[in-house]
């Protein structure tokens, strides 16, 4: 008969924990199933996020388009060799294909001009690679040239409201400008200089500016992310924890009633 009632008591707490095992199974496939369902709810509203931020950083990127020096230089020396004129020369610089600031990225950036270049800026370029590379009988063709397109253009370099300070300078001068023509070029070259300079600031900060803003939205839908894809890891957690405390409690509650039967069987 003792062996009868310990046998019940063992097997009605197998069935228990049975039980309880199942329906922590359960309860763990369900939550498991949710954390999945939510996590591609949240992929499917993050890819065209993300894919908005690549295209825009990728247009913030290339919506500054560059000349090949080389080829532009190439160019020219072919068109004056050939007798072209200035307007030629003009032409081909409207003209050039202009390359992607992506490339420019990946290789040396003095390898490009800006596609708003000043056509002296590439015409003097060809007068000191004249002078580098030896080729002396190039200079007759392209100095002519240069003292042309000084006179006709002589503040080629600065931005529009410049120009108009200096033509008014020019015009106002009237036979005294050759005095001060020297004076004006310097100051002419030194004015485009701090344009460039500024120009360039401009477009790293720029640049900087929407790469912070890239930076912050990305950690916000990370963070979002985590935030929301943990909520059921931790409530998994809370349960699995909750279930040890049961089956430890059981466990106890079990061996002392094994106890008390054990002692009771002994005093009989």
């Amino acid at each position: 008969m003792p062996d009868d009632v310990e046998y019940i008591n063992v097997e009605s707490f197998i069935k228990e924990r049975n039980r309880s095992l199942h329906y922590q199974k359960a309860v763990i496939e369900r939550i498991e199933r949710q954390n999945r369902r939510r996590r591609l709810y949240f992929l499917i509203l993050l890819l065209p996020m993300l894919s908005l931020m690549i295209s825009l950083s990728l247009l913030l990127i290339g919506e500054d388009r560059h000349l090949q020096k080389e080829s532009l230089q190439k160019d020219i020396v072919t068109i004056v060799s050939n007798g072209g004129d200035l307007e030629a020369i003009k032409q081909s610089l409207r003209t050039q294909p202009t390359v992607n600031s992506m490339k420019v990225l990946y290789s040396h950036k003095s390898d490009y001009y800006r596609v708003d270049v000043p056509l002296s800026v590439v015409l003097s370029d060809i007068r000191v690679n004249a002078f580098r590379e030896g080729k002396k009988d190039l200079l007759p063709t392209i100095e002519p040239i240069i003292r042309e397109y000084d006179e006709v253009n002589p503040f080629d370099k600065l931005q529009v409201g410049q120009k108009d300070y200096f033509e008014n300078i020019r015009i106002k001068s009237g036979e005294k400008y050759p005095d001060i023509v020297n004076d004006i070029n310097n100051l002419v070259d030194e004015l485009h200089e701090k344009n460039m300079l500024v120009d360039e600031y401009l477009g790293d900060s720029k640049m900087s500016f929407w790469i912070s803003i890239i930076a912050v939205a990305l950690s916000l839908l990370i963070g979002g992310y985590q935030i929301f894809t943990g909520r059921p890891e931790a409530m998994k957690k809370l349960f699995l924890d909750v279930a040890a405390e049961q089956k430890s409690s059981t466990n106890k509650g079990f061996n002392k009633s094994s106890n008390a039967y054990a002692a009771s069987s002994a005093g009989s």
